[in-house]
């Protein structure tokens, strides 16, 4: 299955010739391995994200062509309509794996996004995350493969039984969106990595590793490439984003590209300015999307009041408007509360009623480091020169992970960007409605994609609309 790579759900993700030379020579075959990752109108609204997440293996250890050592084979493309080939590739995934991976979710989720700058706007990805620490727990040993399997509340076995489902499942590349992981490891040529990792990694992950050299500097725009091939052009087009030290082993890339539409689009004609007040009391100009609908679902709960939008490709972008006096950290600082945000549709507390949405047009790109809430999730080993244990990957010490860094930017405007045919789809179900919800998002408020069983894609904060 993984012989052929990038086949056609990747035509527009393909590499340099020179990615085809094979390079066994440079890799170590070790044996005995043990066993261990949603009222129709003219002008479509697009949500965009996009999400690189980048690990860095350093080794102390002074050592160009790019090839590749093992390459995945990717999904065939589905179309949108053909219902008969979803249903044959419906795979059933453990729910126990789902619970630990939302329960991961909603942790990780708040630890990045309590903390931080208010004033920025901010955009976390937990499955980005769960994917670069997964691949990060097969190559480790010892007590660094524990401390990561703890942080995700999972073993070896159930992690690489399900992981490939989880891909399989999310994955999807149609003529309306896309939603495309891309996994790689770029190994520096001169040290020896263990094959069978590298294979397992192609098989269970849908990872390619690809050798190149670490002391030339060019060589960071091969890894630019690949990266801007995968988010279709959205990052990774400086390659001052990927600058080489000669001291680095390896770089692990864990890549998310979204990009779907609204099942009822809004109208440009409605789009009208208004004003977005701060978290200081001051306030923007800003330009609101506007939809109302008769009968549609929302939690008035507490501290906050949530409704959603659904996409055609069966996800939804959840918005949870902090009541007045309260803040989206009051809410994000607790996991619990977070995750009956999110899963507000199946909340005892869900009703149908009149909802008013009011939401702002925002484009903003977000970087910064998430290794110190890796070390606040208990990963700490991996992190120490004399603690680290990654010899499943390779033999040569001292071996660690320098720094994790992820890098997104979502869009949600009304310009049919990459948009070239829409299928008009008009809202289902309508029951007797039982209360009205204002989603008048004109202050901060946090948003998330959601997938499958409600798991958080992507989770965000917008303090102030205006920010890129």
């Amino acid at each position: 299955m993984f012989r052929k790579p990038y086949k056609e759900a990747n035509e527009d993700i393909k590499e340099d010739d020179s990615l085809k030379k094979p390079t066994k020579e440079k890799t170590l075959s070790v044996k005995n391995l043990k066993t261990m990752y949603n009222v129709s109108f003219r002008y479509a609204f697009i949500a965009i994200i996009i999400c690189i997440l980048i690990s860095t293996l350093f080794l102390k250890i002074h050592g160009s062509n790019i090839y590749a050592i093992a390459e995945p084979e990717y999904p065939s493309k589905i179309g949108f309509d053909d219902i008969d080939e979803k249903r044959k590739r419906m795979e059933d995934i453990d729910e126990e794996f789902l619970e630990k991976l939302e329960t991961f979710s909603l942790k990780s989720s708040s630890l990045v996004l309590s903390k931080g700058d208010n004033k920025k706007n901010r955009l976390y990805s937990p499955i980005s995350l769960y994917m670069d620490l997964s691949m990060a727990a097969e190559t480790a040993d010892g007590d660094t493969q524990q401390e990561i399997l703890q942080a995700l509340d999972m073993d070896i076995n159930m992690m690489r039984d399900e992981t490939g489902k989880l891909f399989r499942r999310l994955y999807f590349y149609n003529e309306i969106g896309k939603l495309n992981l891309g996994n790689s490891l770029w190994l520096n040529e001169n040290i020896d990595f263990n094959e069978e990792m590298l294979d397992l990694l192609k098989e269970k992950y849908y990872a390619g590793s690809y050798n190149i050299d670490f002391s030339n500097k060019e060589d960071a725009k091969k890894i630019s490439k690949w990266v801007s091939n995968q988010t279709g052009g959205k990052l990774g087009n400086s390659f001052d984003d990927f600058a080489l030290n000669q001291d680095d082993v390896m770089t692990l890339i864990n890549t998310i590209y979204f990009y779907d539409e609204w099942i009822d689009r809004f109208d440009a004609k409605n789009t009208k300015e208004g004003e977005f007040y701060l978290g200081d009391g001051s306030k923007v100009m800003t330009d609101f999307m506007n939809m109302e609908y008769g009968s549609h679902g929302f939690v008035d709960a507490k501290c906050y009041t949530a409704s959603y939008l659904s996409l055609k490709n069966n996800n939804r972008m959840v918005f949870i408007l902090p009541d007045d006096g309260k803040t989206p950290s009051d809410i994000i600082s607790n996991p619990e509360i977070l995750g009956e945000a999110l899963d507000c549709f199946s909340s005892n507390d869900y009703k149908t009623g009149r909802v008013i949405f009011k939401i702002p047009k925002f484009n903003f790109s977000s970087k910064e480091s998430v290794k110190e809430f890796c070390i606040d999730l208990g990963i700490k080993d991996a992190f120490k020169e004399e603690t680290a244990d990654f010899s499943n990957l390779s033999d040569i010490k001292p071996l660690f992970i320098s720094d994790i860094m992820q890098n997104s930017t979502i869009s949600i405007d009304e310009k049919g960007v990459e948009a070239a045919a829409y299928t008009e789809i008009t809202y289902a179900g309508a029951a007797e409605p039982d209360g009205i919800a204002e989603m008048i998002l004109d202050r901060p408020f946090i948003f998330a994609i959601t997938g499958i069983d409600a798991s958080p894609l992507f989770v965000g904060i917008i303090n102030n609309p205006n920010v890129e």
